[in-house]
């Protein structure tokens, strides 16, 4: 259309329409440009769907002793199982029962007692943030127990005559923080079963048998403070056979091959100083699969000496030790038991376990068989760890070995190394 050749009163017509039609398209939403609807008065929060539906997920994770994803249980899972799938925790803590192991990546916490068994399973995941107490209480009813603990709440809710479900919640939020899977009676079960230590000597002097009887007594005592030193294993039918202060080319061979003759494996705690000069037999002895240890470098007194002294015994004897077999050990028997804090934390730092004994054959006092026989065999208990010594000097202890290990095999004791007693790693 030529608009020049329009009357002048027409021409303004046609321009009012043209200008309403194009107001009328602008305010017309573009359906390509991704507008966002306005969002309605209700948070986020407050309408998602999800929530409910994962809390019905937590809660049957939770029936089976776990939390999402997390292939290990309160039921029946390890430290060492965990370990081997997902490597070392980002750090462990004492609290409580037992050790806490953190891995931050998994936002898991596992919780463990003395022999290594899991007894809590932590879950810090980030969805867990988006639940309320009240659509807790909604979706699962009232708990069994709320448990009021400084700031927060920790709703309860029984699974099982074992089994715990907890729910932590901060005061100041009304949100869930973590999680719990709790197996009460394996929390509870490592730290009721202590051993006294067995195991006595006609040739010790009154007074020296009222030392060792005040120091078996301490030193219990101790073991129960201190996560990483080991008198007894747990209440199964396993015993672990240790010698001490070896190696030697006469007994410790003879030691090792009625081991191997009766298909079972001993544990070794070897002396630094003496590694050096018998080499072949340490070899023998890890090569048979027993365990090869530490019993320091020196057999000195630990608790008397300084923390580099201390520390110069336990690394001397585990590098003399790794340069025969490859391994540095990851236990340590402290000569004649000698253990303090001091000693205690110093290995934990250098990552050792301590491991002592709950039975003592004495056979260092009375060299004599039938003695050595009797002073294990009375006194056996489940998870009784037993002290003899494979220096050269023993030949009773070489005499008294292979009967000791058919009565406690007729006794139904299986003989396992420490490792498999205490569900502890051997070697670093």
């Amino acid at each position: 259309m030529n608009l020049k050749k329009l009357p002048k009163a027409l021409l303004m017509i046609v321009f009012s329409f043209s200008t309403i039609l194009t107001a009328c398209v602008s305010q017309t939403p573009d359906q390509n440009n991704n507008v966002k609807p306005k969002q309605t008065a209700l948070a986020p929060k407050e309408v998602n769907n999800s929530s409910p539906i994962l809390l019905n997920e937590i809660m049957a994770w939770a029936k089976k002793g776990t939390v999402k994803d997390c292939p290990f249980n309160a039921l029946g899972s390890t430290i060492e199982k965990a370990k081997s799938e997902w490597g070392e925790p980002d750090k462990v803590d004492q609290a409580g029962y037992g050790s806490y192991a953190t891995y931050n990546k998994k936002n898991i916490v596992l919780g463990y007692n003395k022999a290594g068994e899991i007894f809590d399973v932590r879950s810090y995941s980030k969805d867990l943030k988006e639940i309320s107490n009240k659509l807790l209480v909604k979706s699962f009813g009232q708990p069994s127990e709320v448990k009021d603990n400084n700031n927060e709440h920790i709703y309860v809710y029984k699974l099982g005559p074992e089994l715990q479900f907890k729910i932590i919640i901060p005061k100041s939020s009304n949100v869930i923080d973590h999680i719990s899977v709790f197996n009460t009676k394996r929390a509870e079960a490592n730290n009721d079963y202590t051993l006294d230590i067995k195991g006595k000597s006609n040739q010790l002097t009154e007074q020296a048998w009222t030392t060792m009887q005040n120091w078996r007594k301490d030193i219990i005592l101790f073991s129960k403070s201190q996560e990483n030193v080991y008198i007894n294993g747990p209440d199964k039918r396993k015993v672990a056979l240790t010698f001490d202060d070896g190696p030697d080319k006469i007994i410790t061979p003879a030691i090792i091959d009625i081991l191997s003759n009766h298909h079972v494996k001993g544990n070794f705690f070897f002396l630094g100083s003496r590694v050096k000069e018998h080499p072949d037999v340490v070899k023998d002895a890890f090569d048979h699969g027993n365990l090869v240890l530490s019993h320091s470098y020196n057999h000195v007194e630990l608790t008397k000496l300084g923390n580099a002294a201390i520390r110069e015994e336990i690394d001397s004897a585990g590098k003399a030790i790794k340069s025969l077999i490859g391994k540095e050990p990851a236990i340590l028997r402290t000569p004649y038991g000698d253990t303090n804090a001091q000693v205690a934390e110093i290995s934990k730092q250098e990552g050792y376990s301590i491991v002592l004994w709950s039975i003592d054959t004495l056979d260092w006092s009375q060299k004599d068989s039938k003695n050595i026989i009797s002073n294990v065999i009375t006194n056996v208990r489940n998870g009784d760890i037993i002290l003899m010594h494979s220096d050269s000097d023993k030949s009773e202890t070489k005499k008294a070995l292979p009967l000791l290990i058919e009565e406690l095999q007729k006794r139904n004791f299986e003989i396992v190394d420490l490792q498999d007693l205490l569900n502890i790693k051997a070697y670093q």
